[in-house]
């Protein structure tokens, strides 16, 4: 897979729909509900009744504060499970991967140690910025650098935006990588254009998603910095609609017409993750005071596999305890991820006054930044079929 879970560059080679292997962690009903089922049951409340009904208006507010708690509670062993996975599978692996897993941590600690020493240069008469300016006026375009104060609020206002890009592309990617999956448990086999119908009609919410918030000029805060949009044609977002229209009017298309040929429907299991992906992704569908929830549902949603990987990791290696052991690894992942998204942090911004001295929280978004990007990075390499270690523990 690119991102996210696993996908193949063939077709799809399936395993009967009844055979020990056609669910992930404890059935297919679990599976089902946290793939997906259960964003789409807090959704149809909340977005068809918040209007109508007392008891919804309260859970429109109570809802993003409970669910940001979750997030990160959720969150933690999700990406620090990600870089265990990913930097224990040996020399070779980590080698063989040397751009996501060496280059680009190297990369991210260099751009921010810049913008540390560099935070109050300014950048107003910089020939590079005026360039820049200059071509994206050549192309049309209202995008401009040198809109943050300094060099070092540049540098990590564009990480940021950067941010936000892998993460709807990881969103997309993931959704597309737990439906491959179930293709394979189900015995719903896939050809190469219709496996690519599905995943360009998934990427195409992400795109909407970006679109709607860069295509407008203004700021919005990320711990204490103003975080500059990027301004691009509002057609673009206009646009991205009838895209997304488009490509998943063509999947329906492909159901149907592997239905008419082979009388074969795809399961439910197949299909939410899909759906969930939809109904929070698409703006218009949407709400943005519940934009936590997509973390944590995406967190929610890559908890079977991480699960069923270590899981059968156990019982190959023929370890003790195995339920003990699965529930201490998710703790261990939960408390290192407190001390990297939470504690290291926030100890570093109060010992160096970063309020003071840069008028934002530096570490919290310098940590924050690098994690989410860097998460990215390593997904791209430790859900991929051709990663056999992975590949087996995922489906033996």
């Amino acid at each position: 897979m690119t991102n996210g879970l696993p996908h193949q560059n063939t077709a799809v080679e399936t395993a009967p729909h009844n055979s020990p292997q056609s669910y992930l962690l404890i059935s297919r009903m679990v599976d089902f509900w946290l793939l997906g089922g259960l964003s789409i049951a807090l959704w149809i409340p909340v977005y068809f009744l918040q209007d109508q009904l007392s008891l919804a208006k309260s859970l429109t507010m109570a809802i993003p504060g409970v669910a940001l708690t979750l997030a990160y509670w959720v969150n933690y062993p999700h990406f620090m499970a990600s870089y265990k996975l990913a930097y224990t599978q040996g020399k070779g692996f980590v080698v063989q991967n040397w751009f996501q897993l060496l280059l680009v941590p190297t990369a991210l600690v260099l751009l921010i140690a810049i913008s540390f020493g560099f935070w109050n240069s300014s950048i107003s008469d910089s020939s590079l910025v005026h360039i820049a300016n200059t071509t994206f006026s050549w192309l049309g375009l209202k995008t401009r650098l040198g809109l943050y104060p300094n060099l070092g609020s540049e540098i990590m206002g564009m990480m940021i935006v950067f941010l936000y890009f892998t993460v709807g592309w990881h969103y997309s990617k993931q959704t597309f990588g737990c439906m491959m999956v179930y293709a394979k448990l189900d015995n719903y086999r896939l050809n190469t254009l219709e496996r690519n119908t599905i995943r360009y009609a998934l990427l195409s919410t992400w795109w909407v998603t970006w679109l709607y918030s860069n295509c407008s000029e203004g700021t919005y805060p990320f711990y204490g910095l103003n975080i500059h949009r990027l301004n691009l044609p509002y057609v673009w977002f206009q646009a991205s609609y009838f895209v997304v229209s488009g490509l998943f009017i063509a999947v329906a298309v492909v159901f149907f017409m592997k239905y008419y040929r082979e009388k074969q429907m795809p399961s439910w299991n197949f299909l939410v993750p899909m759906l969930a992906l939809l109904i929070w992704h698409i703006p218009m569908l949407g709400n943005p005071q519940f934009f936590y929830l997509l973390a944590f549902f995406h967190s929610l949603q890559n908890f079977p596999f991480v699960a069923k990987v270590e899981k059968t990791r156990y019982r190959v290696n023929n370890r003790p305890k195995q339920t003990v052991r699965l529930l201490a690894f998710f703790a261990i992942m939960m408390l290192l991820g407190y001390l990297s998204f939470d504690l290291a942090p926030q100890q570093l911004d109060q010992s160096l006054q970063s309020r003071n001295l840069f008028n934002a929280s530096f570490f919290m978004i310098a940590f924050l930044a690098f994690i989410n990007i860097h998460h990215y990075f390593i997904d791209n390499v430790l859900w991929r079929f051709k990663n056999k270690d992975v590949k087996q523990l995922l489906f033996d």
